[in-house]
């Protein structure tokens, strides 16, 4: 059976893939298998503690993660490795 994911594990996904480039909304939505009413919701929670921001260029919306972002991908994978290490979950 499988398991839904919570919605730390979501802003982690969105997270590490737009850590790798700038990221238009299409291109997050289908590679974090997410629908665009819960990134929605997601995005001003996102953007408000500041771990991504919105770019525009050329008339398009892009996102990208902030330094701040980074530092909470860095913390989260010490912290997944640490559970990992105890057999749990993360």
């Amino acid at each position: 059976m499988r398991k839904n994911r919570s919605e730390n594990r979501i802003i982690f996904d969105i997270l590490v893939f737009v850590e790798k480039n700038e990221c238009s909304l299409s291109s997050i939505l289908r590679n974090v298998n997410l629908p665009h009413s819960k990134f929605k919701e997601i995005e001003d929670y996102l953007i408000k503690r500041n771990l991504i921001e919105k770019v525009v260029k050329s008339d398009r919306i892009y996102y990208r993660i902030t330094d701040r972002g980074r530092e909470l991908l860095t913390e989260y994978r010490k912290f997944k490795e640490l559970l990992e290490m105890y057999g749990l979950e993360p």
